[in-house]
């Protein structure tokens, strides 16, 4: 197969993954500190992955491997075990830029909401840890 054709045949993809931090064993007592609540908390983190593929299944079994590739474990500042494993592929969106410049939309989703529904109602819902910035 002709590898310039392929590569001009192929687009540009942002996925969004996601990913789990699992907790195992306890904190270090002398670590521990009582007023952080953090150690009852579970973590998971959204990551958007660019790919170059011929389609959104290729790009999806790419940002998969991936995502699989960089799943880590570490201790953390408590001496507790933490492994981060990805979970899921979210959602897929095909760049519409072959080329990636400054300014290029890597990532766009449709929010569909009621009339009723103002700005900040969407943003305390989808985005609140922003809800606060102006």
């Amino acid at each position: 197969m002709d590898t310039k054709s392929t590569e001009s045949q192929t687009r540009w993809y942002a996925v969004k993954v996601l990913f789990e931090s699992v907790h195992s064993g306890d904190p270090l007592p002398d670590k521990l500190d009582l007023d952080d609540d953090d150690n009852n908390l579970k973590l998971f983190e959204e990551r958007i992955i660019l790919v170059k593929a011929l389609n959104e299944g290729q790009a999806n079994e790419k940002a998969e491997i991936n995502a699989k590739n960089s799943e880590d474990e570490y201790l953390n500042t408590y001496g507790v075990s933490i492994l981060v494993q990805f979970v899921k592929i979210l959602h897929t969106f095909e760049l519409n830029d072959d080329e990636l410049t400054d300014g290029t939309e890597i990532y766009a989703r449709f929010i569909h909401a009621s009339n009723e529904n103002t700005a900040m109602d969407i943003i305390k819902r989808y985005y609140p840890e922003a809800a606060h910035i102006e």
